[in-house]
């Protein structure tokens, strides 16, 4: 049974101006009996960040979080396989290929012959799809900006020392 933080008016103003860890149960859904981990925390941070996500691409342009994640993983190199896009994603292939296709009909992403295995096409972004991506990029590091600019440089760097561990743990899991 889930534990249920119930905050009262006077609680919520004098717990407004805590931080996360001083007040937990003023962050709704932070506590959960029998999920008392770090890591169950970032899972509700990351479906909220997909939340508003959506809304973001739903607001400027006329992309899925899944188109989104394959465009934004190409912009920046030559070109990727499915399945090395779906590896940097950390998704998995079918969800990449769906996007592709989607995004390849919109003549934002296209396919090239791979000279080192001809059944995994290499796939890149089009002029088209690169001005997508620039103009995106900028609301999007605003976004991901925003989410940490209470911290101090140090420890925004502790955050993403601590993520790097969690991630290469997970990593390795992922690929067993």
């Amino acid at each position: 049974m889930a534990s249920v933080a119930v905050q009262t008016e006077r609680d919520a103003t004098t717990s407004a101006d805590q931080r996360p860890g001083e007040n937990d149960e003023a962050i709704r859904g932070w506590t959960y009996t029998g999920l008392d981990y770090p890591t169950f925390r970032l899972v509700l941070l990351a479906k909220a960040i997909d939340r508003l996500t959506l809304r973001m691409l739903d607001e400027h342009c006329d992309l899925t979080i899944a188109e989104w994640r394959v465009l934004s993983r190409l912009a920046p190199i030559d070109g990727a396989t499915v399945r090395q896009v779906a590896q940097m994603a950390w998704v998995d292939r079918a969800e990449v290929s769906r996007a592709a296709s989607a995004l390849e009909t919109r003549g934002l992403v296209g396919r090239r012959d791979n000279p080192g295995d001809r059944r995994a096409p290499i796939l890149f972004v089009t002029p088209a799809g690169n001005a997508e991506y620039e103009r995106l990029l900028p609301i999007r590091a605003k976004f991901h900006g925003g989410l940490t600019e209470d911290m101090s440089e140090a420890e925004r760097d502790m955050l993403d020392q601590l993520l790097g561990q969690i991630a290469r743990k997970l990593g390795k899991l992922v690929d067993d």
